[in-house]
């Protein structure tokens, strides 16, 4: 039984330790957070990084794995890349309710979680986040830090960008390229290629605005 360690105590922790639990892989789960405000989880101990330092390689040396659970793309993926340069193992989350492919490719620092599908030949970047009951279709292909959210749909052979955040419930019709550093509303019906950096929202989906 291996040792975890999850990055933040959010809205993403607690559904991370959820799933980390439901695995059962896990001897011992521990988070670490720069938030002094987070409210405790019984039996599982939260370190901070003030008192702990990011460069401590001796107290991150005592996980076998590490995952970040941060909704922010950018700042999940700056964190995984680091972890992931120091040496670390990024662990790779996969909800025993999910439904993958043998065919398919998943990055180390993702999580998959429960009702979510991933079909043949679809590939995951790293640290991605496949929400609850997300579909990832065949032969797509996701960048480093994208999010998925809960309920959304890529259809087939369609290509999304590093770091960009499909919103809850969007659908993504097949062929279809979408940028990076891309937002598409909750919602959205994605009918035609997104450049990057922009937010596009509705049915269909056309561009609001830019994103710097």
């Amino acid at each position: 039984m291996k040792k975890l360690l999850i990055v933040g105590t959010g809205g993403q922790g607690k559904v991370v330790l959820d799933c980390a639990i439901k695995i059962g892989a896990y001897s011992q789960i521990s988070f670490i957070t720069n938030d002094l405000s987070s409210k405790k989880f019984d039996g599982y101990p939260i370190y901070y990084e003030q008192n702990i330092g990011e460069n401590n390689k001796t107290f991150y040396n005592d996980f076998d794995e590490v995952i970040v659970a941060i909704g922010d793309n950018k700042s999940r993926l700056a964190k995984s890349h680091k972890f992931s340069y120091d040496g670390l193992q990024l662990a790779t989350l996969i909800h025993p309710r999910a439904v993958i492919s043998e065919f398919s490719k998943i990055r180390e620092g993702t999580v998959v979680f429960a009702n979510a599908v991933v079909n043949p030949f679809a590939s995951i970047g790293l640290a991605c986040i496949i929400n609850t009951g997300a579909i990832v279709e065949h032969d797509c292909i996701l960048g480093d830090g994208v999010h998925i959210s809960p309920n959304a749909l890529v259809a087939g052979n369609v290509t999304i960008g590093t770091e960009s955040w499909i919103c809850a419930g969007v659908c993504i019709s097949n062929n279809i390229n979408v940028g990076s550093n891309c937002i598409v509303g909750a919602g959205g019906v994605v009918l035609r290629d997104m450049p990057n950096n922009v937010l596009a929202a509705g049915i269909p989906a056309v561009i609001k605005k830019e994103l710097k």
